[in-house]
């Protein structure tokens, strides 16, 4: 910027003051936390379907472990059971960031449904939905629900499952999976050691699919992911 004093023309430098370079700032991180947020909500994108006929999971004991460094977290994963299941995708929920191991290692949970669960998705609204990392549903009423027999066929016919992606062709090939897709994911139920900073952190694996609440899920380490329709 130009001004003229005296008849002399002097170029003057105007810098924001720095009150204002806080607030913008502090502007652009809200609108990036907003998006973040939105994206997480809204992530649990396609359609709501049934398919009948989805099999049993297959569960074999297994030996083995593997490492996993994300984020400064030192990872130690013990393979407790090989674990096959297909189903069919009912909800899915990304989470982001890295203060939490489970978050730096597995950054999405989806869903899974098989058996008369899945074959009346599409017939019975069970209002699928993530929170705190465990899959929730809510049957339209208890008459509906009687469709597929009762809640404890339900609950063991259904699973929440954080997936460790094993390398990065199977990373991405997780962030593709849409509700209403049917899948089938080969890996292991493991159970998980970690350390960053000095503090340590565990995670276990559910092992049956009759059990509820929060340790009722699976923690799979995913080798394979397959797209079956």
């Amino acid at each position: 910027m130009e001004e003229t004093f005296q008849g002399q023309t002097f170029k003057v430098k105007k810098t924001m003051p720095l009150r204002r370079k806080l607030l913008l700032a502090v502007f652009i991180l809200l609108c990036i936390l907003l998006l973040l947020f939105i994206a997480r909500e809204i992530y649990d994108i396609g359609y709501r379907r049934g398919i009948a006929g989805i099999r049993d999971p297959i569960q074999t004991p297994a030996e083995g472990r593997t490492h996993i460094s994300s984020f400064f977290f030192n990872v130690n994963v013990t393979y407790e059971y090989a674990y096959d299941i297909e189903g069919l995708v009912v909800h899915t929920r990304r989470y982001f960031g890295f203060r939490q191991m489970s978050d730096a290692i597995s950054p999405m949970d989806v869903g899974l449904a098989w058996g008369r669960v899945a074959e009346y998705n599409d017939r019975i609204d069970f209002n699928w939905d993530h929170g705190d990392r465990c899959l929730i549903f809510e049957p339209e009423n208890a008459l509906a629900l009687a469709k597929v027999g009762d809640l404890n066929y339900c609950i063991s016919h259904m699973s929440n499952n954080h997936l460790i992606p094993a390398d990065f062709g199977v990373s991405h090939k997780i962030k593709m999976i849409r509700r209403g897709d049917h899948i089938r994911l080969k890996g292991y139920l493991v159970s998980v050691y970690g350390t960053r900073w000095g503090r340590e952190t565990a995670w276990d694996s559910s092992t049956s699919r009759n059990d509820q609440g929060l340790t009722a899920c699976e923690v799979i380490y995913v080798t394979d992911v397959e797209f079956l329709d």
